[in-house]
């Protein structure tokens, strides 16, 4: 007896079984996985920067208003600072001074001067310089130190005109 074979059932059979030999080709490897832990750091440096302010005493009269109370006049000097650093912001005795004396010059003659005082602490307390210096520590946000000014009264060799000098402030930390 002749059996007879359906084409289309034969045609069936082979792209079936063509599709599950590409299958098993293209079907995704598992591998077992392993487990690695990536450390991720970071470092915070000491950093500051310093902002001055200009200290004006405005106008001064040794005659009068100044001849026995000083010219008094606060500002700030302000600091931003890595957060925990600690230091100290210090004041130079400026451009005119005479020995540890701060003086303002007048603008147009080099003789004639106006002596003053900056502190940290109070009108009249203890010297700003780069010795004492004020200390400060830094939270990472800006801060503001009061700087207290002050003319000397009767200073009444001061000529008319207008006086000045430069302070340089420093930040150690």
């Amino acid at each position: 007896m002749k059996t007879k074979l359906n084409q289309s059932k034969l045609k069936l059979a082979i792209v079936s079984a063509m599709l599950l030999g590409t299958a098993g080709l293209t079907a995704p490897a598992y591998a077992a996985g392993t487990d690695e832990n990536m450390e991720v750091k970071a470092s915070i440096g000491l950093a500051c920067v310093i902002e001055t302010n200009e200290l004006n005493f405005g106008p001064y009269d040794a005659i009068v208003a100044n001849a026995s109370n000083p010219l008094k006049k606060e500002v700030a000097i302000s600091s931003t600072c890595t957060a925990g650093s600690s230091g100290k912001i210090k004041l130079n005795d400026g451009t005119n001074a005479s020995g540890a004396q701060r003086r303002m010059v007048h603008a147009s003659d080099g003789t004639k001067f106006l002596n003053y005082e900056v502190s940290g602490a109070s009108f009249g307390g203890l010297k700003w310089d780069t010795a004492t210096g004020v200390n400060y520590t830094g939270s990472g946000s800006k801060e503001d130190l009061p700087v207290y000014g002050q003319v000397a009264a009767a200073q009444t060799s001061a000529i008319n005109g207008s006086y000045s000098d430069t302070l340089t402030a420093t930040i150690t930390y």
